[in-house]
């Protein structure tokens, strides 16, 4: 089959101008005519035909067949559609097709898949379970070969960046919690409806089977065990990985940056910890501490979720004196009980899993955490800070290696392995910075503060790209991929495994899969 490649849509993050990617459908004067309208002069115009010339032959050798498919050292995942069962949960949607796109993963050298398995799909009324769809996906899997990443996931999907369908959390959990005030919400009031606060916890507010009541954790835990008892036959063989839902997107944070509610890249977003349990839960943590003027939010803290760090008072480098600051008094303390309360959250969710799936030597558990890579150069982290990832002003602890230490310390309790999955992959700091320095934007430092977080903790790492990309069309950020997942390390610095977003009919075309083949076997 011809190995010619239809245009993809360009990522806002391209390691080279969008216009270089869609040459595969181009004449050589249509080319010369695109170049044209991004420079002026005929100097220029033969530049960039030059810089055609060269990707177009690096796309050339990325997409020579090189036979059979040969797995590299590191495992490679690529995510499913979203909607990879029907709105019914009862069976794989467009079950052929899909059969076919896993055959081609399978004949690159793919280890597996990674899927979402949608908490408001699967019970849509208290403790009554429906994984049919699931149980016809894992069965297709195990017949062509492939292993399942499971995502237990407690969050919605819609509203997101490349989300593409709509799964709001359950009915029967989202209107109590609106009405109690236990869903995320900001200085505005304005709640996040993608999860349940984590102040929902311990809050026996959920119905269950008949007229008990549960807390979040117990939810959590009831799916989660019915889903083992569901794929029983899968665990351990088909089913290697759980990757345990930890808040919005899956991710362990809070949702500071919500494209819904107006928030543009690279804003810092805005604390999230306004809701009433939250509210709760410092006013106590302040009256512990003997320090009950700390018990609200500080006023300093950003007031626009596109705001730079400099524009609150909170993120300022020095203190301006106009409010509470991230480094002393008052700001200190907050961000400390911020980050403290989110890691707490995640080690009980954690436990819980634990309680939930039965313990054997080929099932791993996995964390998400968000690559946060804008305002990373600025000495307040405000971007990351927002979402729950301050670092400790006190002791100097990074809220990665906090972070790493919580999985390490939790896996040790449970005698299982957990592992530290973190995006940006695809990232580096030489396109991040040129057309907006605004942003202090550094994802590889950011991947080398995580990576050396986890040696230190002994805890593995295991990563994915954070936007989708053409692969055949892109070598720029393969190649970034392949340089973070150090597959040629001989010690726990090598990445436990990959996964790249998101099968469709682009990832499966035969340029494409040609293009993962041979990549994987350089890893």
């Amino acid at each position: 089959p011809s190995l010619v490649c239809l245009p993809t849509t360009p990522s806002v993050f391209r390691s080279s101008p969008p216009w270089v990617f869609e040459m595969s459908s181009c004449s050589a004067n249509a080319v010369i005519g695109v170049a044209a309208g991004f420079v002026a002069g005929a100097v220029a115009v033969a530049g960039g035909a030059a810089l055609v010339t060269g990707m177009k032959r690096r796309r050339e050798i990325l997409t020579e067949d090189i036979g059979a498919a040969k797995k590299g050292r590191v495992p490679i995942f690529v995510m499913m559609p979203l909607d990879t069962v029907t709105d019914d949960g009862n069976a794989v949607r467009d079950l052929e097709t899909r059969k076919a796109w896993l055959q081609g993963l399978k004949n690159s050298g793919v280890e597996g898949v990674m899927v979402d398995v949608w908490w408001g799909l699967c019970e849509t009324a208290p403790q009554q379970y429906n994984f049919k769809g699931y149980l016809e996906f894992a069965k297709l899997l195990k017949s062509i070969g492939l292993k399942m990443q499971a995502v237990m996931s407690f969050h919605q999907c819609g509203g997101n960046v490349g989300d593409s369908v709509w799964f709001p959390i359950p009915k029967f959990v989202l209107e109590p919690a609106k009405e109690k005030g236990l869903l995320y919400s900001d200085r505005f009031g304005q709640i996040s409806e993608d999860c349940l606060s984590l102040s929902a916890d311990k809050e026996v507010i959920f119905a269950g089977a008949g007229s008990t009541k549960r807390d979040a954790l117990t939810c959590y835990g009831d799916y989660m065990k019915a889903f083992a008892k569901e794929f029983s036959d899968y665990l351990g063989n088909t089913i290697i990985e759980i990757q345990v839902g930890m808040g919005p997107c899956g991710e362990l944070r809070y949702p500071s940056y919500l494209l819904s509610k107006g928030w543009n890249y690279p804003g810092v977003g805005l604390i999230m910890a306004h809701d009433k349990g939250m509210a709760r839960m410092l006013k106590a943590a302040a009256a512990t501490a003997a320090k009950p003027e700390f018990g609200e939010v500080p006023e300093s803290a950003p007031k626009d979720t596109c705001a730079f760090p400099e524009d609150s008072p909170m993120f300022t480098k020095v203190a301006s004196g106009k409010g509470a600051h991230w480094s002393t008094g008052h700001g200190a303390f907050f961000l400390n009980w911020y980050r403290s309360t989110l890691l707490a959250h995640g080690e009980a969710v954690l436990m819980v899993a634990h309680n939930a799936f039965p313990q054997m030597k080929d099932l791993v558990f996995s964390v998400k955490v968000s690559g946060i890579h804008w305002h990373t150069m600025h000495p307040s982290r405000a971007a990351e800070t927002c979402a729950g990832y301050a670092p400790n002003p006190e002791t100097g602890v990074g809220a990665y290696t906090a972070i790493a230490k919580m999985l390490g310390s939790t896996a040790k309790a449970t005698g299982r392995e957990i592992f530290f999955n973190f995006t940006c992959l695809e990232m580096s700091n030489r396109n991040q910075g040129p057309g907006m320095p605004q942003a202090d934007s550094s994802p590889e430092d950011l991947i080398a503060e995580v990576r050396r977080a986890c040696l230190h903790e002994g805890v593995h790492l295991c990563g994915e790209n954070a936007l989708q990309f053409g692969l055949p069309e892109d070598p720029g950020a393969l190649g970034q991929i392949l340089t973070q997942t150090r597959g040629w390390a001989s010690g726990v610095d090598k990445m436990h495994a990959v996964t790249l977003l998101r099968l469709d009919e682009g990832f499966c075309r035969p340029c494409s899969l040609v293009t993962l083949k041979k990549w994987i076997s350089t890893l």
